[in-house]
């Protein structure tokens, strides 16, 4: 979730998607990840480099399913887009990640309670601010939910976009993830949603 470009009102809110192509410990500091990758706001796509860093994590003492340990990790993350790319700049901010312990005591993505009211994970609260400009702007994501998202998510049980914000690049996303799975229009806005545009 990103403001249009560098000057655009704060209700001008559209779809903001990342991708992390690589993800390496770094071998001097191993609370720190470099992390590679793209984003996305509209059709303008930005490769992206830059670090995250474990501030804190802990295992949970309330239990979901009592067979799995659970727990949380709150990172720094600091992200660097390609000043040779349009409309590109930097995004700082916080990442909290839910996990759970598996039995060999792995670390895995906590999606125990997927099919819960509410679900989410890996929620971003973040600043992108103009390599042009120098100025900022709220830079916010997540699986399933947007952290912070104000009144662009009107969902109750699940994500579901405001009326008002809908044609700000929503149109497909709702008519992919709102509509019939059998129509044949939903079944291409779905194609759409999955595409590795990354690539």
């Amino acid at each position: 979730l990103r403001p249009e470009r560098e000057n655009s009102p704060l209700h001008l809110l559209l779809e903001l998607s990342i991708h992390y192509s690589t993800v390496t410990r770094n071998k001097e500091n191993p609370y720190q990840y470099r992390v590679h990758g793209k984003t996305k706001v509209k059709n303008n796509i930005c490769s992206f480099s830059g670090t995250i860093t474990v501030r804190k994590a802990m295992l949970r003492k309330e239990r979901d399913d009592p067979r799995y340990q659970q727990g949380t990790v709150i990172c720094d993350i600091l992200l660097y887009e390609d000043s040779m790319q349009a409309y590109s700049g930097t995004i700082k901010g916080t990442l909290t990640s839910n996990f759970y312990l598996d039995k060999t005591g792995s670390l895995r993505y906590d999606a125990i309670v997927f099919a819960g009211d509410g679900f989410s994970n890996n929620e971003c609260i973040a600043t992108w601010t103009s390599y042009k400009t120098g100025k900022s702007r709220k830079c916010h994501w997540g699986d399933f939910r947007i952290p912070e998202s104000g009144d662009l998510d009107v969902g109750v049980g699940e994500f579901i976009i405001s009326d008002k914000f809908i044609r700000n690049g929503w149109e497909n996303y709702m008519l992919a993830w709102s509509g019939d799975p059998d129509n044949a229009a939903v079944q291409q806005a779905r194609k759409l949603e999955n595409d590795k545009w990354w690539q």
